[in-house]
């Protein structure tokens, strides 16, 4: 019997390993593995390597070499930028500004820097997931040191206007932060035209290795250290570099942004099919955030009357791989916090399922999920 092709079609989750970046990364893990910290010549290829990933890397988003600090992930990223923040401003100020709808690793570094005596604001979203600029105009107090907030959202797709958020924080002299994992490589990215001081980005995200990610801070922006240790990394973030890593992470980001044009075309092809297919065959479907300011080949469906949980055990036995709205601990299932902050009832993000395409992605693999959903959803036999 032959075996069925799977589908993949988590993308937002991780993304296959581009095999270009592979190729670019083999060398590092097996003749050039040399110390970047050691000082003798057979470290200067993996020295060189380094510099060369960390200003192709700068390029991809229109910064400078020494403003790209490589992390662990965004995970990472997201931690330090806050975190980092605020102990080196500590007696500044005690109030950040983000918002509800932020993934984790910025919710609970701002619950963690809560409990530590600093004060947070989340501004409001609409429907979409937007926040407007008057919310963040309002919250701005005279003690306020960061500004925390998202350019693409990981579950709805919705991209921000970070610019027009900036921009009131420029005014302000407050730093902003921007959680961009989501979008490097995806969208073009000039961290100049969005105004952003930091911005947090990871490989995995975009066809590069997981375990690596990278923290663009401008130059004039300081932070405190990461962790203690050598001098990695300007002396803020110790610990020997992952060169392969760094090379592969570089490698797959170059190629994505090559691509991206025709990339962007390919995945707004697909998503129409998919979702015109949806509507027209289950017309009490939704779909959530931005119908124009989205991620592309980012889709979060509302089916009616559906346990998202159990299509997706379904669906994983039938060899497709997609994602809930709800996010799930070892405890208890827990209600997307984005689907809810947007104004979805209980019921609805119950029944919201997150499929996220990549340029891998064949039309007749998304005509089948869209299938494999409708008949599903009228509980025929497949």
């Amino acid at each position: 019997m032959q075996k069925k092709k799977h589908i993949y079609a988590d993308n937002a989750a991780t993304t296959k390993l581009d095999p270009l970046a592979l190729e670019a990364m083999l060398p590092f893990l097996q003749e050039h593995y040399g110390n970047t910290s050691s000082v003798y010549s057979f470290s200067n290829k993996t020295k060189k390597a380094l510099d060369n990933a960390r200003e192709e890397i700068a390029e991809c988003i229109g910064a400078t070499a020494n403003e790209i600090y490589f992390t662990s992930g965004g995970t990472e990223s997201n931690n330090w930028a806050i975190k980092g923040l605020a102990k080196y401003n500590s007696q500044k100020g005690k109030h950040i500004i983000s918002s509800p709808i932020e993934h984790h690793a910025v919710l609970n570094s701002c619950i963690s820097l809560e409990q530590q005596g600093m004060s947070i604001t989340y501004l409001p979203v609409d429907s979409e997931g937007f926040i407007k600029t008057e919310d963040l105009q309002k919250a701005i107090r005279p003690d306020t040191i960061c500004i925390s907030i998202m350019l693409a959202n990981n579950e709805i797709g919705t991209i921000q206007n970070i610019p027009a958020l900036a921009k009131i924080s420029q005014k302000h002299s407050i730093v902003f932060h921007s959680d961009a994992v989501q979008a490097v490589g995806h969208l073009p990215i000039d961290v100049n035209k969005l105004k952003v001081d930091l911005l947090s980005a990871s490989a995995h995200k975009f066809n590069g290795p997981k375990g690596i990610g990278f923290l663009y801070k401008k130059q004039n922006i300081s932070l405190s250290k990461f962790m203690d240790g050598g001098q990695q990394e300007n002396n803020l973030r110790a610990g020997t570099q992952n060169v392969a890593a760094i090379v592969g992470m570089a490698t797959a980001l170059k190629n994505n942004i090559r691509d991206l044009n025709l990339t962007t075309m390919y995945l707004n092809k697909l998503t129409e099919n998919f979702c015109s297919f949806m509507q027209e065959q289950i017309p009490s479907v939704s779909f959530n955030g931005s119908s124009l300011k989205r991620l592309p080949g980012h889709i979060s469906v509302s089916i009616p009357n559906i346990s998202a949980e159990s299509f997706l055990h379904i669906l994983d036995l039938k060899g497709i791989s997609v994602s809930t709205g709800a996010a799930c601990n070892s405890q208890k299932t827990k209600i997307s916090h984005v689907l809810l902050e947007i104004g979805l009832s209980e019921d609805i993000a119950q029944g919201t399922l997150r499929i996220s395409l990549s340029k891998n992605n064949t039309l007749d693999e998304v005509l089948t999920i869209a299938k494999t959903l409708y008949k599903l959803y009228n509980k025929k036999v497949i």
